[in-house]
């Protein structure tokens, strides 16, 4: 009971100073290990890709806390620190909000930046629970998760509070998942059934796009979706071994790659992300890295390799860019959230 009380009024009575150096925070703040920066390509050519840093655990999140947070955590200790298991897709949405699918966990984690918090939830109604969250996407102040073992998209608060799910009598083995804003629609990847299903954005199933083959617009256990700012659709189209886009317009189909062992082809392709001058960011499991192309196919370069030091991946899966050009990649059996940044320069 005392802690109770007395927990209130020390927060209470730090407050006015912790106020003085509180900011809001829109993505992590990420330190070096060390004075070198690890970039791609190497000097003496001009870099652009740069390692920014890895998030993993809770202590990743409070790598910079107010004093407020400082002071709390001396007087009550710290509590429980969350571990990702084999994070899968990450998306961060405004103010500072990561989200993280954990496969194994069975549960979504929340890196809070603006709130300086770490939460993890997937509790569901009646006693269920997230079983197997692949894929997931920011929707409003809403986040939808793709559960392959419960055949189904469930739909949380971005806090964790349950809201609903949908598919389960359509969806076989659901992944990816991106939400296009303009039509309100969420795209859905059926890796099981070799297809894009559409819904509203309430859950209700509007239309599928594709099937099996080897044509533009036909699926081989297609994974990972990506919409980017135009509307156009990028799907990660693993076992053909190709990238397809739907155009702006949902009327063509264009597609490149092929299966091979070069830069430019792919191994398996994963995750796919796009940046805001149009280059295409292609994770590869079988690589072990990330693959940089123009909007035409074309590849620029590559960063990453098999490894489990920092720039190194171990089963990378989904790619998540954001505004500021800092890709957030999901580097699965590495247990770990790996950071890097596209640099500019004055030809872009």
């Amino acid at each position: 009971m005392k802690q109770r009380i007395i927990r209130p009024v020390l927060l209470g009575l730090t407050l006015c100073l912790a106020m003085a150096g509180c900011r809001t925070r829109q993505r992590p703040v990420l330190q070096q290990t060390t004075d070198q920066p690890l970039v791609w390509p190497a000097p003496p050519d001009i870099p652009r890709i740069q390692y920014l840093g890895t998030v993993s655990t809770e202590k990743d999140l409070n790598k910079s806390r107010s004093m407020l947070e400082g002071l709390e955590t001396l007087i009550f200790g710290q509590g429980d620190l969350g571990v990702l298991m084999a994070p899968s897709d990450v998306t961060l949405s405004p103010p500072g909000r990561l989200h993280v699918a954990d496969s194994a966990g069975g549960v979504i984690h929340l890196f809070d930046y603006n709130e300086n918090r770490y939460t993890q939830f997937g509790a569901m109604s009646q006693g269920k629970t997230l079983q197997r969250p692949v894929g997931l996407t920011p929707v409003g102040e809403y986040v939808y998760v793709t559960d392959s073992q419960a055949h189904c998209v469930c739909v949380f608060e971005w806090d964790g509070k349950f809201v609903t799910s949908f598919g389960e009598s359509l969806l076989i083995r659901p992944s990816g998942i991106a939400y296009h804003a303009g039509r309100q629609e969420v795209v859905v990847a059926d890796t099981g059934d070799h297809n894009l299903k559409i819904f509203s954005a309430s859950g209700k199933y509007l239309r599928t796009l594709g099937s099996r083959g080897v044509n533009p617009g036909q699926f081989n256990f297609p994974t990972h979706l990506w919409i980017d700012r135009e509307g156009a659709l990028f799907v990660s189209d693993t076992l053909n071994y190709r990238i397809q886009i739907l155009s702006a317009s949902g009327q063509a189909w264009s597609v490149f790659g092929e299966h091979g062992d070069r830069p430019g082809y792919f191994g398996h392709p994963c995750g796919v992300a796009t940046d805001r001058y149009g280059h295409i960011y292609v994770a590869d499991r079988q690589f072990e890295n990330i693959q940089v192309f123009d909007r035409n196919g074309r590849i620029l370069l590559t960063f990453g390799r098999e490894g489990r030091e920092r720039g190194e991946f171990w089963l990378p899966s989904g790619v998540f860019v954001d505004d500021q050009d800092w890709i957030y990649v999901a580097d699965t059996f590495n247990k770990r959230i790996q950071v890097f940044k596209f640099l500019e320069t004055s030809n872009e």
